[in-house]
């Protein structure tokens, strides 16, 4: 077995939480291999963050990797990119493979949190290494895996494992440069009203009707407040929005959802449209600007703060 080490200066995890990626030698955990165990954490005898990565040069090298992994992720919050789909359950199936009991360690999957909110944002892609470089990180993999194949041929074969260890050191790094994602996004959705920090939650257009949900840093009056093209209803720290909406051509080569422009606030959106209306989608995007300007116009009229 390989083990490779470096100080890493963490940017966005606590103490109590894990990167982890690995490498296996194909998608199937019943009848691949997990190669590379790859790990960020707080090593508490030294003080410091780490990157540990393990490297089985042989089948029989895998319980090894996964007995490290067992012993790693106790008491840690694991974050992952898209773990919760395939990283945890091929462990799994591993460990029972070597008559090792599974683990469902607290888990933040960056790639599900990204695809939750994925109508609010616009985004082409979510490849992790799509995702890096939008907030800046432009990665340096060996030239060899700009074409997958060649990365599986040499998980395969083992014989080169210094390109394989420079490509999961990479996907570690962005992993946890991404960790803060949650916070990035919820930042985007929100507005601040005289301190209610108020930010989108989730929302859905049927039948006409866009529904969406808000919540509030601070607590509201129950209240209810109706026109005729919405429906404005507060509980607690909760806000629900009812938008009467109608689906159209917003441009020449673009379609998207809009209703009446009844709370004189400017229609902030790609496209020029009739001043009486504003955007609520466009191009399957929620726009998250007028949204937010209907919510805190409506509270500012209706609702003392």
């Amino acid at each position: 077995m390989l083990n490779v080490r470096y100080r890493y200066k963490k940017k966005n995890i606590d103490k109590d939480e894990l990167i982890l990626d690995i490498e296996t030698t194909g998608l199937n955990a019943q009848f691949e291999n997990l190669v590379v165990l790859g790990l960020i954490y707080f090593d508490n005898k030294r003080n410091d963050f780490y990157i540990d990565q393990y490297f089985a040069k042989t089948d029989k090298e895998e319980i090894k990797l996964l007995k490290i992994y067992l012993k790693k992720v106790k008491n840690k919050k694991v974050i992952t990119y898209n773990g919760d789909i395939f990283d945890i359950p091929f462990l799994n199936i591993r460990l029972e493979y070597h008559n090792l009991n599974p683990i469902w360690p607290n888990c933040l999957d960056l790639y599900k949190l990204i695809k939750s909110k994925r109508k609010f944002l616009s985004l082409d892609s979510m490849k992790l290494m799509d995702m890096e470089k939008r907030i800046g990180i432009f990665r340096n993999d060996p030239s060899r895996y700009k074409v997958i194949s060649k990365l599986n041929n040499d998980l395969k074969s083992r014989n080169k494992p210094w390109p394989i260890l420079i490509h999961n050191k990479n996907d570690l790094i962005a992993t946890e440069s991404l960790a803060n994602i949650g916070e990035i996004i919820n930042k985007k959705l929100s507005i601040n009203i005289n301190d209610y920090i108020i930010y989108i939650d989730n929302a859905n257009i049927d039948n006409n009707v866009a529904k969406i949900i808000l919540r509030s840093n601070k607590t509201f009056l129950n209240s209810y407040f109706s026109s005729s093209n919405y429906i404005l209803k507060t509980n607690y720290k909760k806000i629900e929005l009812d938008l009467l909406v109608l689906y159209g051509n917003i441009s020449k080569n673009a379609q998207g959802f809009v209703t009446i422009n009844n709370f004189n606030i400017e229609n902030k959106n790609s496209y020029k449209i009739d001043k009486n209306l504003i955007t609520i989608m466009e191009d399957g995007v929620y726009n998250i600007a007028n949204i937010l300007n209907i919510v805190k116009s409506l509270i500012i009229e209706n609702l003392e703060l």
